[in-house]
């Protein structure tokens, strides 16, 4: 039996050997890449918001703000981690042309609605010609993610004197009666 096993363990052994060096090789190399880019959209409900001042209580102490009716719905859909900023395209123009009205009179907040951690204004934020921000990537956690896990409403407000708002209100600063209006554009970034 020991003789038997010492034959099959050379066998093995010349087996081995032989297809050890036997063996020839070719080989072929094939490069993979992969792309991620950076796809963002923001979906905003674009209706107008129109203020009427009427009475003295609206010239006084404004309309609008934090859960009130002037609202607008937006959602964020990114494949990277982003910010919300909003700007005046133009003056807060008078229908006459040539009649202005401080920009910083109109206001928004913002609640967060989706599952997403963001950083969002904590006090009404003015209007102004230069970009503010009203959403932000918290430094931390991702908020790529789609519409559900990055859903906001924007409260508008005008004259209500809060946050960094204009500090007088509508009554005091005595515009010229008429129709003003603005375009605001809101500008959707990466964070990198």
């Amino acid at each position: 039996m020991k003789k038997v096993a010492t034959i099959l363990a050379v066998i093995f052994a010349v087996a081995f050997t032989a297809n050890t060096f036997a063996q020839a090789t070719d080989n072929e190399v094939i490069t993979i890449t992969a792309n991620l880019n950076t796809t963002m959209a923001l979906t905003l409900d674009n209706t107008g918001i129109e203020f009427d001042f009427n009475t003295l209580e609206d010239y006084n102490n404004g309309l609008g703000g934090y859960g009130s009716a002037y609202a607008s719905e937006g959602s964020v859909s990114s494949t990277a981690n982003w910010k919300l900023g909003f700007v005046a395209n133009d003056d807060f123009a008078h229908t006459d042309g040539t009649t202005t009205m401080p920009l910083n009179n109109l206001g928004v907040t913002v609640e967060w609605t989706g599952s997403n951690d963001v950083d969002v204004i904590a006090a009404s934020k003015a209007l102004d010609d230069a970009e503010e921000l009203i959403i932000e990537h918290d430094g931390s956690n991702s908020n790529a993610g789609d519409d559900a896990a990055n859903s906001f409403t924007i409260y508008w407000e005008m004259g209500t004197k809060a946050g960094n708002m204009n500090s007088q209100s509508i009554f005091e600063q005595d515009l010229k009666k008429g129709t003003y209006t603005v375009d605001v554009e809101f500008i959707l970034t990466e964070v990198l």
